[in-house]
């Protein structure tokens, strides 16, 4: 079955050139007239690369971006076609194109970008499948999550947030990196948006994994994936809490009357609990 590739490139020339290169390589080539109609007429697992004339100004190419981040298909590969300028070439990748082809095209250069590209993807993805952390997995390629446990399956929204803190596990993830990270780079969300998927996967983390790891909200800046037990952050701060506040510092001079007001500070309860935390 032939991979579909989309065009928009309205150069004739040029369009022609691209055309006969993808079909001659096996693609079924969809021609879009503008952005905004490739938005439209796309499907999220239709795809498997986009050609885009980032010289025609008035082509929102970062849009196209921005809607591989929100549908969450890395699979599909986007390559710029611009001029032969290094500005050009930069600003593309530096956005976020996979790749970036100068003008005038030739047909043989575009397909070996082509596939050098989908080797570097074939590798990463290989590495990258599953992810786990402290009993618990995430597999890209069944969208779920698994443990010896249960396996769970994810929307692609809750794959991606999950992703996000797996990679930061154990460390605070802000909502506005949640936010930038799934939903898209400029991206204005609200955060109830982001509290009703982290309220989901809540709720199939315990189905995968019962109390054994959780999703702690840090009031006022996101969140965090800890493991239950002794090791975790919430347990961590309970136990600081519960030994109470630290033993005031001993002045650098004790020979000074520093010394003798430091003492009076000393209490017979910090004594004792200075000796059951040495034993």
């Amino acid at each position: 079955m032939p991979e579909n590739a989309a065009l928009v490139v309205n150069d004739r020339e040029c369009n022609l050139v691209v055309r006969t290169a993808l079909e001659c390589a096996g693609f079924e080539c969809r021609e879009f007239t503008s952005i905004m109609a490739l938005l439209r007429g796309i499907k999220r697992d239709d795809l498997r690369l986009v050609v885009l004339d980032v010289d025609e100004r008035a082509h929102d190419w970062r849009s196209v971006l921005e809607w591989r981040s929100n549908w969450l298909n890395p699979e599909v590969a986007i390559i710029a076609i611009g001029q032969a300028d290094t500005r050009s070439a930069a600003s593309a990748l530096d956005a976020g194109m996979d790749d970036y082809v100068a003008k005038p095209v030739h047909g043989n250069e575009l397909l070996a970008r082509i596939g050098a590209m989908a080797r570097r993807r074939h590798t990463a993805s290989s590495k990258a499948a599953v992810a786990t952390w402290a009993g618990c997995a995430i597999d890209r390629e069944t969208s779920s999550l698994r443990s010896a446990r249960s396996q769970v399956p994810l929307t692609a929204r809750e794959l991606a947030v999950m992703q996000v803190l797996f990679e930061h596990a154990g460390q605070l993830v802000t909502r506005q990196r949640l936010a930038t990270e799934v939903w898209g780079a400029r991206c204005d969300l609200s955060s109830r948006t982001i509290e009703q998927h982290i309220y989901q996967l809540r709720r199939k983390l315990k189905r995968c994994m019962g109390a054994a790891m959780s999703v702690r909200s840090v009031y006022g800046c996101g969140y965090r994936l800890e493991v239950a037990g002794p090791q975790g952050p919430a347990a961590q701060d309970k136990a600081a809490s519960a030994a109470g506040p630290a033993l005031a510092p001993l002045p650098e001079n004790p020979a000074t009357g520093d010394f003798a007001n430091w003492l009076k500070t000393i209490t017979a309860a910090d004594f004792s609990q200075t000796r059951t935390s040495r034993t």
